[in-house]
């Protein structure tokens, strides 16, 4: 069993990167190999509409994302972790999701193996919204990709680095989140 992890932080060792290494560790203790990647640190572009990934396999950008799209169509499960910012998703965790449209046709089933699992994990600092906006991540990875989506693993008052490391209740439910990947 293979799980990718998807860090959409800038922040290193923030905690979201904490969260998603939570989860991958619950996945790797029962068996799973992973693989994480730090959309920080990668080179992504965002999408540019030319769809050309209609008429072909992948996206005509060549840039980091072919790596990500190799390794999401051979894993078995996926961890996508965002900071919430101004009530959405980051900017590094949008580009992602905007070039996940290279699996997409309109009208027909996604260029995209259906079924795997996913959990979904955020950091919020103030306020209250970060669990909806990631229920609308989970409704376009579940209606567009055909993702079982397991858990969305995140708090709230996590704007300080590495305060999650204060809240075992989250560490431990990332953690059980993780092994829930796996079997």
């Amino acid at each position: 069993m293979k799980v990718v992890g998807i860090v959409g932080s800038p922040r290193k060792g923030g905690n979201t990167e904490i969260l998603v290494g939570k989860v991958l560790e619950g996945a790797s203790d029962k068996g799973a190999e992973i693989k994480t990647f730090k959309l920080n640190e990668l080179n992504i572009r965002g999408c540019q509409a030319c769809d050309y990934c209609k008429q072909h396999d992948g996206c005509r950008q060549q840039d980091d994302m072919q790596e990500i799209y190799r390794e999401l169509i051979s894993a078995d499960a996926l961890v996508v972790g965002s900071p919430i910012y101004i009530s959405d998703v980051n900017a590094q965790t949008k580009i992602f999701l905007d070039r996940l449209y290279a699996f997409l046709i309109i009208g027909k089933e996604p260029k995209f193996p259906r079924g795997k699992k996913c959990v979904l994990v955020y950091s919020q600092g103030m306020g209250d919204d970060g669990r909806k906006v990631m229920e609308g991540v989970a409704d376009f990875l579940k209606n567009a990709l055909g993702m079982d989506i397991k858990a969305i693993v995140g708090g709230n008052y996590l704007n300080p680095l590495g305060a999650v490391k204060e809240r075992e209740d989250l560490l431990k439910t990332a953690y059980e989140a993780g092994k829930s990947l796996v079997g």
